[in-house]
């Protein structure tokens, strides 16, 4: 689980860093919505989303003291009943990170608090990565939950957005086409980069429609749609995420 953390740390360090820019004329929250209708135009049976979002909480390396406060906080304002938590504790020389894992009916969320330091250089961090199950949908709620958290720190976090859905069996590769090219037209997204065999479709896009993006070099993307059958239940899987997908595909 900490290297898992920790490489997502960097991989979002790494894109975010390069650049997060917006348009002027949509909100994230508009975004999420056509994100979210163009995810239900495909006709693909919905089956959870998960909203990722973390922060720089500052340049020290944390006492346990205070990373419990902020993991105490965070815990309330994004209405989590303490009693059903599963809270674990790390301490290492260079790293300390505490850990919530949640589950209900609807929600399954993970909050970390970590530190880290290497050499002079200390960093801490909040990270919240919530799955809305069972049926569950209203994202725009959830992320105006750790929004909010976040702002309690003060803290401006890098959100990702990403609806995961399913077709039943294993479609060929024509109509998983016909599928990522619906989302980018919807939404009169361009492709920047991509992957495709005869397994996975994965496109990351630019859309003008959509108002926040980052930069990579001289590229813009704000979209990211992957497509991929699963053997293990006889489904094809969908991701169409805004900026980019951030969980395993």
């Amino acid at each position: 689980m900490v290297k898992r953390i920790i490489i997502g740390i960097i991989i979002f360090t790494v894109l975010f860093s390069l650049s997060v820019q917006r348009q002027a004329f949509l909100s994230f929250d508009d975004n999420v919505e056509l994100v979210k209708m163009t995810f239900l135009n495909t006709g693909a049976k919905y089956e959870y989303a998960n909203i990722n979002a973390w922060a720089k909480i500052n340049n020290d390396f944390t006492s346990f003291y205070k990373i419990n406060e902020y993991v105490e906080i965070a815990i309330k304002n994004m209405n989590i009943n303490k009693q059903k938590t599963k809270i674990s504790r790390i301490e290492e020389n260079n790293f300390r990170q505490v850990e919530v894992e949640y589950t209900e009916n609807t929600r399954h969320i993970n909050i970390a608090v970590q530190s880290l330091k290497n050499g002079s250089n200390s960093e801490t961090y909040m990270l919240i990565d919530e799955y809305l199950i069972n049926g569950y949908d209203n994202a725009l709620k959830e992320k105006a939950l750790i929004n909010n958290t976040f702002k309690i720190f003060k803290l401006k976090p890098k959100v990702t957005v990403c609806f995961v859905g399913t077709f039943k069996g294993k479609l060929n590769k024509e109509k998983n086409s016909s599928i990522v090219k619906l989302v980018l037209d919807k939404l009169h997204a361009q492709k920047v980069e991509g992957m495709e065999d005869e397994n996975i479709i994965s496109v990351s896009a630019y859309s003008s429609k959509l108002k926040e993006y980052i930069k990579l070099g001289s590229e813009k993307i704000n979209l990211n749609v992957a497509i991929r059958y699963s053997s293990f239940d006889d489904k094809t899987y969908l991701w169409v995420a805004t900026p980019i997908i951030a969980i395993e595909y």
